[in-house]
């Protein structure tokens, strides 16, 4: 599924670079994206990628030239630079960034640059001495002083031999960077703390309790969050295979409900008393096992033809011991989720409950059968002040998108008020 709700318009701006072959690749992704692509591309970028290839992806010609103009009275660069919703450049060269960060013009690429109101991200690709070298550091510097987003290199083997920083980042690195770079900022200079995911109960060395959780809901509600600004901590259960987390986004491993509780109240309630640590807003995606194992073998236990009972015991409530920390205060904005498996009644009264028991700000609720093994979800969010809404099965990023629209109102209520 399509992860924008219209198409971004798009201008792929491609340099001179040896990664420019990877254009091709990047342009198909973020047409498969809910993105509309068109090029634009240096003389050099041509030696690398013909605009045959990137016209047959796209559908769309690709200006290289200031002399082609195919519609009479039309000024190339001025059409695209004003079509944009965001200008991509990617890969970026050393020569092209020090041209940009001094307002050239001499290339339908940069003249585009100069000339577009829309936001520039731009994914840097070069030998590791260039990028590491002084005068580029002052150019990118510069550039993002003017508001220029850049999505930083991959380190590993380069094309020229080196080993280094310099390689182009990965597409899916970059569209998320060009999603934060078109997305609205309502959630700039926040933190935010989620997690996410099973936890893992151990009975002995090799076999545990625990639950389908995928994390794919926290997962997305992280993307969302730093998609919007947000400065984003996610603590994670084991998630199998391992999905795709934006670089920035700190992440934190933990199996066990006692690893997960240390690692969530340490940092959500430790921040009280200290404004400068404390996290803005706090939701509680992860699966929880609900009891333990009281008393786990340090060995295997082996098989035998005697019956065996399983002593458990509860684990700790994260959500309720934030929520009784946090008391009658602002911060952080508490969110949590239930699921349940029987009917919707029963599904939302649980959730009532909850909001009022664990002192929480908002309560998602949702049905095993709908959330976990999927990428859809069917949510319910229920605040505190009594609204109550019902989120249709959609895609897993559009719910995240739904319920961060739902936090944000919520903070915005409590500053005003």
């Amino acid at each position: 599924m399509k992860l924008v709700r219209k198409k971004t318009k798009v201008v792929l701006g491609i340099s001179g670079s040896i990664a420019a072959y990877k254009s091709a690749e990047l342009a198909r992704y973020l047409i498969t994206h809910g993105c509309e692509v068109r090029v634009v591309m240096t003389d050099s970028a041509a030696k690398f990628v013909t605009p045959f290839t990137l016209e047959v992806i796209t559908g769309k010609p690709v200006t290289n030239t200031f002399w082609n103009e195919t519609e009479s009275g039309a000024i190339g660069h001025i059409e695209l630079a004003d079509w944009a919703d965001v200008l991509l450049i990617a890969p970026a060269s050393a020569d092209l960034i020090a041209k940009l960060s001094y307002g050239f013009a001499e290339s339908p690429l940069l003249a585009v640059a100069l000339a577009t109101k829309a936001p520039v991200v731009v994914a840097p690709a070069m030998n590791v001495n260039m990028y590491d070298h002084p005068a580029t550091i002052d150019n990118i510097m510069r550039l993002q002083q003017r508001g220029v987003h850049f999505v930083e290199p991959d380190s590993g083997p380069l094309a020229c031999g080196w080993l280094g920083r310099g390689r182009l980042a990965d597409q899916r690195e970059i569209f998320l960077h060009l999603r934060r770079a078109v997305a609205p900022q309502d959630l700039d200079g926040k933190r935010v703390l989620i997690s996410t995911g099973p936890t893992r109960e151990a009975i002995d060395p090799v076999r545990y309790i625990s639950n389908r959780s995928s994390g794919k809901m926290g997962i997305q509600l992280a993307k969302e969050a730093y998609r919007r600004g947000a400065e984003v901590t996610l603590v994670h259960g084991p998630l199998g295979r391992t999905p795709y987390i934006p670089r920035d986004i700190t992440c934190v491993a933990v199996t066990s409900a006692a690893e997960m509780y240390e690692a969530m109240t340490q940092r959500a309630i430790s921040g009280f008393g200290a404004a400068a640590e404390q996290f803005d807003i706090v939701i509680t995606t992860a699966a929880v096992a609900d009891y333990t194992p009281a008393d786990p073998s340090s060995k295997k236990i082996k098989k035998s033809n005697e019956p065996r009972a399983l002593e458990l015991k509860a684990t700790l409530d994260i959500l309720k011991s934030i929520g009784i920390q946090k008391g009658k205060t602002a911060r952080p904005f508490l969110v949590g989720f239930a699921v349940e498996t029987g009917d919707e009644e029963e599904l939302l009264n649980e959730v009532r409950h909850k909001l009022s028991a664990k002192n929480a700000d908002l309560m998602v609720g949702n049905l095993a059968h709908e959330a976990f093994d999927h990428d859809t979800n069917r949510v319910w969010i229920v605040s505190k002040d009594g609204k109550e809404e019902q989120i249709g099965t959609a895609h897993k990023a559009q719910i995240s998108r739904s319920i961060v629209d739902s936090i944000v109102r919520g903070i915005t209520k409590d500053t005003l008020t």
